[in-house]
């Protein structure tokens, strides 16, 4: 809509032709008649101003509306992108983090399996050494029967 100053200065312009248009009919300078048409196509003329500064209202606003339509949807193809590439950097990571946890899981692994083989090879090494002492102790058994066999 028009302000309500736009409208006053329409509506006094509109007044001030209509109140001169009465003088020249009173001065008998047109007739009657010629001076209600004058004032219907015054009249007719003022609408068409009203309605013409009414569109160019409407149309600013709808350019501005637009103007700032373009500017979100800017700003949302900037996100999007921004987005995206996170996405791609979080894909990324993902794997990486897979990868890490999948290598650190082979690590551990072979560490058991290392400690496991360690485990077996000192029991298999226990028994070595406790089959040693038993011969040791066999021998040196021996030994001192045959020693105790000589002195008597």
């Amino acid at each position: 809509m028009l302000s309500p100053r736009r409208l006053a200065a329409t509506a006094a312009t509109l007044g001030v032709l209509a109140a001169a248009l009465f003088v020249l009919v009173l001065a008998d300078l047109i007739t009657l008649g010629a001076a209600a048409v004058a004032l219907a196509f015054l009249v007719a003329l003022a609408a068409l101003a009203f309605l013409v500064l009414t569109a160019r209202r409407i149309d600013g606003k709808a350019y501005r509306i637009e103007l700032r339509l373009k500017k979100h949807e800017a700003e949302l193809a900037r996100t999007t992108t921004a987005i995206k590439g996170l996405e791609t950097r979080l894909d990324r990571l993902a794997a990486a983090v897979s990868e890490s946890s999948d290598r650190r899981a082979e690590d551990l692994a072979a560490i058991l399996a290392s400690l496991g083989e360690d485990r077996v090879n000192a029991m298999a090494r226990a028994r070595e050494v406790d089959e040693l002492r038993a011969e040791v102790r066999a021998l040196a058994g021996t030994s001192s029967r045959n020693l105790a066999g000589d002195s008597v």
